[in-house]
């Protein structure tokens, strides 16, 4: 089995992560994208992010009608900080000896990941597929790596790629550890970050997440900490809802 795993804290979901997993998907023959989101990351506190069940539940909802993404709870129901080689760990354990895992992350999430937990370790048990973002360079991503970063991360091989080349024979062979494959994508401009502060400003974000997580952040009010203290104010019912 050749799986994906897509980890992130997804806060929220978005078009531009689901975009990602679907180029990946096809061009590298996997069978299956596993998307995990983190539960207590490390690199952030309980108050940054919304409830570990309220991201999960916007994951499911964005990938329940692609039969060939899922979203796992491993991290949310493993106590503690969220670490990924324990996840990878622990996916290889329940899927068994014959499966290639597949980790695919943005760049600019590759470029803080020789701080992570056992990094080294990440690159044997995965193949790292690195993804382009709006406003970052695949092509420059190893000139951007200090020296430091390079051995923390164990001294890894790149190797860059456009999505149209990636070969049938690339695309079928099995992890070769210490690779770190860089893929350019359609790289759709938007974050989360983004999602979240339109939300808080009371504006529409339709067609920057799927409609189902709209509606769920929607009824349960997630983001709206500025909305919901302007209406404590004088002028809060000129401010209008949040637009669905």
């Amino acid at each position: 089995m050749r799986i994906g795993v897509m980890g992130g804290t997804f806060d929220p979901i978005h078009l531009g992560h689901l975009r990602a997993a679907e180029e990946i998907y096809w061009a590298f023959g996997l069978d299956h994208i596993i998307f995990v989101p983190a539960a207590r990351p490390p690199h952030k506190t309980d108050h940054d992010v919304a409830a570990p069940i309220h991201r999960y539940e916007m994951v499911s909802l964005a990938t329940v009608f692609t039969p060939y993404f899922s979203v796992s709870p491993i991290e949310i129901n493993r106590p503690g900080r969220s670490y990924s080689v324990e996840t990878l760990r622990e996916l290889l354990t329940l899927c068994g000896p014959e499966t290639h895992l597949w980790f695919i992350m943005g760049v600019d999430t590759f470029l803080e990941m020789s701080t992570w937990k056992e990094v080294k370790e990440i690159l044997r048990l995965a193949q790292v597929v690195v993804t382009a973002r709006p406003g970052w360079r695949l092509d420059e991503v190893e000139e951007t790596l200090t020296p430091q970063q390079r051995r923390q991360l164990g001294n890894p091989q790149f190797k860059y790629l456009k999505i149209a080349e990636v070969t049938p024979d690339l695309s079928r062979r099995g992890l070769v550890p210490g690779l770190v494959l860089l893929v350019e994508v359609v790289s759709l401009d938007i974050s989360s970050t983004e999602i979240r502060q339109l939300v808080e400003e009371g504006r529409s974000i339709r067609f920057l997440v799927p409609d189902t997580v709209a509606a769920y952040m929607s009824k349960n009010r997630l983001y709206q900490e500025r909305q919901e203290a302007a209406r404590e104010g004088v002028q809060g019912s000129l401010l209008g809802g949040w637009e669905e």
